[in-house]
């Protein structure tokens, strides 16, 4: 009889895969497949491209393993988001901190507690990845979640963004997570009061580490405000994003605050990037993953939507016919942030490789620079041959003026 070989180290020993470790992936093992589940070796293998994920950095771990000492060798995959192994300031590296054991939390407790509350229903647990465990070390942080992969879960093309079929499975996932968060508040548990991780703080007073964010999302405002301007007939609508700017972040916070009307647990960063979809054999999506959870929050339904909405969906048919005429009006009155949230992500929708900012390389020093280099990024995207941006941008801002939040081209004139 032999022995269980000495794990192996990873093959990849570059500083980003640095906060990975033997005990991580063990413990990431046993809690998918039992405590008889010895691991053997593992390593890394990318599979991310640049634009595909901004706040962490995300790899999937093939490990090998064995569930008896002589059993046969058996294989697991499992995707890691890591901490970006990068000189960063303190108050950002905390904030990072946070963001981990938000999304950690999210995974490892509320979901469980969700999803229990689904069962007791005889219903279907809300369709995310599977959690399996995170470490929180300061500037080492890493989330071991389900690599869903090896269920034939992928992305959609986030560059043609969703039609009516991908954007109503998303929309129905939203629906079901939200009334799941109501059901566990009705029985006696409140989300904000027993895990006040999901409260953030930068919505509830003025935070000096946002200041960086509000010069970039200024900046990314004046690039779409510059896009419009080239065409004709859209001074009002120019006029009008250039009179929103300054209260952009008041907007964002005033849609975020939990309020009594539609309050409910929201994903709160749900755009291309952070669905997964199973395709049938006509390539016709059937099913949708929600992935991504750290800037889940108590917030609007509307909110959420709405900003799913105005940075995924590119229309072709009438996806909020399912929604209530209530919800309806909620969606409506979150309109102005959903279209400050399209003015900020279709530009990094539609970015190619060239056009992505690593975010994390930005600091005090570099702001201003970072701001009018970001700006001038997006009016380029506006003058591609292929329009996109530009499309994309006339389409919301003709919903805006439709709507009657921005004054007609004959009102705006007088």
């Amino acid at each position: 009889m032999t022995d269980v070989p000495e794990v192996a180290e990873a093959e990849d020993t570059t500083k980003k895969y640095g906060p990975l470790t033997d005990d991580l992936l063990r413990n990431t093992l046993r809690k998918d497949k039992g405590d008889a589940a010895e691991l053997v070796s593992w390593k890394c293998e990318d599979f991310t491209k640049k634009g595909d994920n901004y706040a962490s950095f995300v790899t999937s771990v093939k490990v090998q393993y064995r569930e008896a000492k002589e059993g046969a060798l058996k294989e697991a995959s499992y995707v890691a988001k890591i901490a970006h192994q990068m000189e960063m300031e303190t108050k950002f590296r905390s904030i990072m901190n946070e963001v981990f054991e938000k999304e950690g939390c999210c995974f490892l407790e509320i979901l469980p507690k969700m999803n229990q509350a689904m069962r007791e229903l005889h219903l279907d647990a809300i369709r995310t990845a599977e959690g399996y465990c995170v470490s929180l070390e300061l500037g080492k942080e890493v989330l071991m979640v389900e690599d869903l992969r090896a269920r034939h879960f992928k992305m959609c093309d986030r560059r043609r963004g969703m039609d009516v079929l991908h954007a109503t499975l998303v929309l129905k996932e939203l629906g079901r997570m939200h009334a799941a968060s109501l059901v566990v508040e009705k029985l006696g548990c409140s989300l904000t009061e027993t895990w006040p991780v999901i409260v953030e703080k930068w919505l509830h007073s003025e935070d000096s580490s946002m200041d960086m964010f509000i010069k970039i999302m200024a900046a990314q405002i004046e690039g779409a405000a510059m896009i419009m301007e080239k065409i004709p007939k859209y001074e009002h609508v120019v006029e009008w994003i250039r009179e929103l700017k300054p209260r952009a972040m008041q907007i964002f916070k005033d849609a975020l605050l939990q309020g009594l009307k539609f309050s409910v647990l929201t994903h709160g960063d749900c755009w291309s990037n952070n669905v997964l979809f199973r395709y049938d054999a006509e390539g016709a999506p059937v099913e949708v993953m929600l992935v991504d959870l750290q800037g889940m929050r108590m917030a609007s339904a509307g909110a959420d939507l709405s900003y799913f909405l105005y940075s995924s969906f590119t229309g072709g048919g009438d996806a909020c016919s399912l929604l209530s005429e209530e919800l309806l009006q909620e969606l409506r009155d979150k309109m102005t942030f959903g279209c400050v949230s399209g003015m900020i992500l279709a530009p990094i929708v539609l970015s190619e490789e060239q056009d992505v900012v690593g975010f994390f390389d930005i600091s005090e020093e570099t702001i201003d620079k970072s701001s009018q280099e970001r700006q001038e990024i997006v009016t380029r995207m506006g003058e591609r041959g292929d329009g996109q941006l530009r499309d994309r941008f006339l389409s919301m801002f003709d919903e805006m003026v439709e709507a009657g939040i921005v004054s007609r081209a004959d009102a705006a004139a007088q």
